[in-house]
């Protein structure tokens, strides 16, 4: 909780929307109570609220409102900095005599936030300081009804000093529901429209020394960065290099790739609306500075040298990373058969995707997974770039890197040198048959096939190695040639500069590096695509999962065109399923014949998914003790479910 950072911000705020004569204050100047029973001024909201910093949307403050039924509907205006719940107030100040007993903090929660006949209404008023908007809300799991929410929001905007202005939020599904018996009796507003008017979002908070560079996104592949480089961004990038910290001038898909990125890196990084002409940056160019990016807010000022080095060698593992590999087994895998045991042979991809098919073997409850997968092994790399004449090549680039010899420009001239050798060699044309026969066996001619990277070194203890390869596509009828040409992209992309520097940073020894190729149909045709955290990032108090979700083939990872993605807090901590929702996807509009009129999975959808997460997160917290679990997830015609890949996700941040 955090009352300094923005109290007195929203006090001027609410001072300048309403400016009151003092006396209609419930709370004399200084004056402190656990609650009251009106806010008579600007004032007494500021002494009430408190800056959670679990909240879904950045500069809010939040006063909890309690109104009791059995009392007259007595409302109570609680100090939210002093009782972070609730129950909390209640249990201590509301056990009246002849009236409904608070009990323990189920029985309270089950009955004031499900049940018809509850004693309480419990809600909060949220203040968004930058967009002048005072909100009733309840919570998401909330099942009041509209005559309910009616009466609730009515007594509360009769005890404010500027009723006027409050607007009812919908956050759930659920209540969604009720907006059209609302909208005629009480003021509302959209979610998505709250979310569009945000100025400051922090994606993943914590302290960032660099020097502060501003970088077009259109032109960042020709302006090398470096993990010293703290970057302002006009857009929001699909990929970006391993960097200090990132400020875009734009909001962000949360579960975006570049997103994901900063959360397994350690990478703080938010949205600031107008970043790359903010003055508060702008004098800062070119500079060493300290950035916090907290939960509320951010800071920035320039940054003392020793701290900074300091904070740089604390990013970086003490002892080099020595990533284990069997270069020495040719047979292809069938990756139903695989397990997490097999990533010494076919790398972290695959044996991941692997262990998922012995989930609920056997139960009626398996996963939605790809068509029995294939996987090259390390060995046939190794062997490839062993005839190749890789070897002397690595070996000069890594004699002069370590030397700090190599300008970016020549790193990257050095590692096109190495790719360009490994993809215009000659494969083992008895490799490219076999994998064909096996295709063929598997799958009919015209399938597209995806061809994915699969290495030793992702999902390291120190080293997530994320999107930092290539995919690519052929298919069985465009012959033996590009399915040679497909697999020699993909293991060409182990040295790619982003994933070189990226693996010397962290002491990834560069020589262990091994490169498989998965292999399974692609998907072209779905009807949306979607990623999920098994965590929820914004409070560990309310378990939950994190979805994301968007309309066709318009991703989540790489979003285009300014899509904004459906997000929602599947909370699993509910006796029922619940979910909150942050916003909806902005392509709904263009939805044709879609079951639900304004989410991307319908309600059924989302619990099967769900379950899914569940199943996944479990047997992965086995594999990889302490991690969540990164899902990525497709919906396919027919609305059937895919579950694309699943990955252990650890956030290595520490909130301020």
């Amino acid at each position: 909780m955090i009352r300094a950072a923005l109290g007195s911000a929203v006090a001027v705020l609410l001072a300048l929307a309403a400016c009151t004569d003092p006396a209609t204050c419930a709370l004399a100047p200084g004056e402190t109570a656990v609650a009251v029973d009106r806010l008579g001024c600007p004032t007494d909201f500021a002494a009430l609220a408190t800056a959670k910093d679990d909240s879904v949307f950045a500069h809010t403050e939040t006063v909890l409102v309690i109104i009791d039924r059995e009392d007259g509907d007595a409302l109570h205006f609680i100090d939210s900095e002093r009782y972070a719940l609730h129950y909390d107030y209640a249990s201590a100040h509301l056990n009246l005599p002849g009236k409904t007993a608070v009990g323990s903090l189920a029985d309270f929660n089950i009955l004031n936030y499900r049940r018809p006949n509850r004693r309480f209404v419990l809600g909060k008023l949220v203040a968004y300081v930058d967009q002048d908007l005072l909100t009733y809300e309840l919570a998401a799991g909330d099942t009041a009804d509209a005559a309910m929410i009616i009466a609730a929001f009515e007594r509360v905007r009769g005890a404010l000093y500027d009723g006027d202005r409050l607007r009812y939020r919908a956050v759930s599904a659920e209540q969604e529901r009720h907006l059209p018996a609302l909208r005629d009796r009480i003021p509302t507003i959209a979610t998505d429209e709250v979310f569009r008017n945000q100025t400051y979002q922090p994606l993943n908070p914590g302290v960032a020394y660099g020097v502060l560079r501003f970088r077009q996104t259109a032109t960042l592949e020709g302006t090398p960065l470096s993990p010293t480089d703290l970057v302002v961004l006009d857009r929001v990038p699909n990929d970006v290099a391993m960097v200090a910290g990132i400020i875009t001038g734009e909001f962000q898909t949360p579960l975006a790739h570049v997103a994901v990125l900063a959360q397994t890196r350690g990478t703080p990084n938010m949205a600031l609306r107008d970043a790359w002409t903010d003055p508060r940056l702008r004098v800062l160019a070119d500079q060493l500075v300290r950035l916090e990016v907290g939960p509320q807010a951010f800071t920035i000022a320039v940054g003392d040298p020793a701290e900074a080095q300091a904070y740089w060698d604390s990013l970086r593992p003490p002892a080099l990373q020595l990533p284990v590999h069997d270069s020495t087994t040719l047979p292809l895998f069938d990756v139903t058969r695989a397990t997490v045991a097999n990533v010494v042979q076919i790398g972290a991809k695959a044996s991941n995707l692997g262990e998922l098919y012995t989930i609920g073997v056997g139960t009626g409850h398996e996963l939605p997974l790809p068509e029995r997968p294939l996987a090259i092994p390390f060995a046939h790399y190794a062997n490839h770039l062993a005839a190749a004449g890789v070897g002397p090549l690595l070996d000069a680039v890594l004699t002069d890197y370590a030397a700090g010899t190599l300008t970016p420009a020549q790193l990257e001239t050095r590692l096109f040198a190495i790719r360009w050798r490994i993809y215009t060699a000659p494969i083992d044309p008895a490799l490219v048959t076999q994998v064909a026969t096996l295709a063929r066996a598997r799958w009919p001619e015209p399938t597209r096939l995806r061809f994915r990277s699969s290495t030793n070194v992702e999902d390291l203890a120190e080293f997530t190695g994320a999107g930092l390869y290539t995919s690519a596509g052929a298919a069985l009828v465009d012959g033996e040639a590009a399915l040679a040409n497909a697999i020699k992209v993909v293991w060409a992309s182990a040295w790619n500069a982003q994933a070189f520097v990226e693996r010397d940073f962290y002491r990834v020894a560069q020589r262990e590096v091994r490169m498989a190729v998965l292999i399974h149909p692609a998907q072209d045709d779905e009807l949306a695509n979607g990623v999920a955290l098994t965590i929820n990032q914004f409070s560990e108090r309310r378990p939950a999962f994190y979805i994301n979700s968007q309309l066709g083939e318009v991703s989540v990872t790489n979003p285009t065109g300014g899509a904004t993605p459906e997000q929602l807090l599947y909370y699993t901590w509910y006796e029922e399923p619940e979910y909150e929702v942050i916003t909806r996807s902005s392509l709904m509009g263009w939805a044709v014949d879609w079951p639900s009129p304004v989410g991307v999975l319908t309600d059924a959808e989302l619990d099967e998914l769900a379950g899914y997460l569940t199943d996944i997160n479990a047997r992965l917290r086995v594999r990889y003790p302490g991690a969540a679990a990164d899902v990525e997830w497709k919906l396919l015609p027919g609305r059937r479910l895919l579950i694309k890949q699943a990955r252990p996700f650890r956030d290595r941040t520490e909130t301020p």
